[in-house]
């Protein structure tokens, strides 16, 4: 009860943010018919076990429309099997895509998932043969720090890693420091309640406006979330 009551509050704060989104969601939710059933008959050969992406997919397509033909740098915190970093790499032939992604049990903190890891790469590895993707093994954190150091810049970030609160607050500073101004930072699944973990996906997103709110600018909130970073 008392988590219900934490994420009734989060809607309520953020309220206007979420009643337009849902708007937006209506005008847009046919306007990338054609492009959806292209992309499922793409991957109908490729080892996908779970495709929760295309969930997104009309919310991803939308707020990239302007990008089809530009180059831009992407980057995804937690890649699964692939599925929406071959989104971007089959839609927009300009993007330079990085991956994140432990491929093995998350740390204890964070949200449990009952699956073979080893068959999980294996499948992302079989998806993106023949693109030009960079994957990085590891930790979000420290590989978000270790892209910093080089100085790495990315246009297009999409965080869908680890769905513990914490892990969502510190993946979002670390990736806020890499986004370029006026660059997009989409966040995923921050409206589920999962019993297991401390701190929810919503409240680590909610800390993250909070500590950013001068930085930042909402342009969707839903069970995904896109904002767009206005200044350094």
């Amino acid at each position: 009860m008392l988590l219900k009551l934490k994420l009734l509050g989060f809607k309520i704060k953020y309220f206007f943010c979420i009643f337009e989104s849902k708007i937006l969601n209506r005008k847009i939710k046919n306007k990338f018919l054609q492009k959806k059933k292209e992309f499922q008959n793409h991957i109908e050969k490729k080892h996908f076990s779970r495709k929760w992406f295309l969930n997104n997919f009309d919310v991803f397509h939308y707020f990239l429309s302007n990008r089809i033909e530009s180059q831009f740098s992407y980057l995804e915190v937690g890649s699964y099997e692939g599925l929406s970093a071959l989104n971007i790499l089959y839609h927009y032939k300009n993007s330079k895509v990085v991956t994140i992604d432990l491929w093995s049990e998350p740390n204890e903190n964070s949200e449990a998932l009952d699956v073979e890891f080893s068959n999980i790469e294996n499948n992302f590895d079989k998806n993106l043969d023949g693109y030009n993707v960079l994957k990085i093994k590891g930790d979000s954190v420290s590989s978000l720090r270790s892209l910093l150091r080089k100085k790495k810049k990315f246009d297009v970030i999409y965080i869908d890693g680890s769905h513990n609160g914490e892990d969502v607050l510190s993946d979002a500073i670390e990736s806020y420091k890499l986004l370029n101004l006026n660059g997009l930072i989409f966040f995923d699944d921050l409206m589920n309640i999962n019993y297991n973990i401390n701190i929810q996906s919503f409240e680590g997103f909610d800390l993250f406006l909070n500590l950013f709110k001068k930085k930042i600018k909402i342009l969707f909130l839903s069970r995904i979330a896109v904002i767009k970073k206005v200044s350094y």
